[in-house]
């Protein structure tokens, strides 16, 4: 999916059931049983959804409700009906939240005390976004691939701005005090 699909929040259509994409404010529910169905997938050719579904029925049930805010009962009365159909919704499910499902792990191994250190908590990439501009009834409601593109386009325009600063930081240094002044002035914004 596009980043105008993430952004847009938009959803997916099968048969009379919407597939919407996860959403951050209820990570701590859906999370734990997507990290299983990576994994899984992962280890697996394309064609598994039906592996999958046996594999680990609980978790594709979780994901599948809260994508569809459908019902456990709906779901079993979906796939009872249809098991294409059924497996189709799983298939629609990892592809609308192909920003979780498509991250790539990190490759460097640290150990446990490092990675405590190293990780920041939710609350930090929060706040990140909330200096970035954003808000947090508005973070909560992003989906995952939203959050994710979001969070990666503010760490790109913070390391612009650091390296911008860095440049004025050297240009100062070796400028002469009419130069410099004369840069400063440039960069201050026009008033219309």
């Amino acid at each position: 999916m596009n980043d105008f699909f993430l952004a847009n929040n938009r959803s997916v259509v099968i048969g009379n059931t919407t597939i919407h994409q996860l959403k951050m404010h209820n990570i701590d529910e859906w999370a734990p049983h997507a990290s299983i169905i990576k994994s899984f997938l992962k280890t697996h050719s394309d064609e598994i959804y039906k592996s999958l579904l046996k594999a680990h029925t609980v978790e594709v049930m979780t994901l599948l409700g809260k994508s569809t805010l459908k019902t456990e009962n709906e779901l079993i009365l979906m796939a009872e009906a249809s098991e294409s159909t059924f497996l189709s919704l799983i298939e629609a499910v990892i592809k609308v939240n192909d920003a979780y499902f498509a991250e790539k792990e990190s490759g460097r191994k640290r150990s446990r005390k490092v990675k405590e250190l190293d990780q920041p908590s939710w609350f930090e990439t929060f706040q990140y976004l909330i200096e970035a501009g954003h808000h947090h009834e508005d973070i909560m409601q992003m989906s995952y691939g939203s959050f994710i593109g979001y969070l990666k386009a503010a760490q790109k325009q913070r390391s612009q701005n650091l390296l911008t600063s860095t440049n004025l930081m050297r240009a100062a240094q070796h400028a002469k005090d009419k130069a410099y002044a004369k840069l400063t002035d440039d960069l201050r914004p026009v008033d219309d």
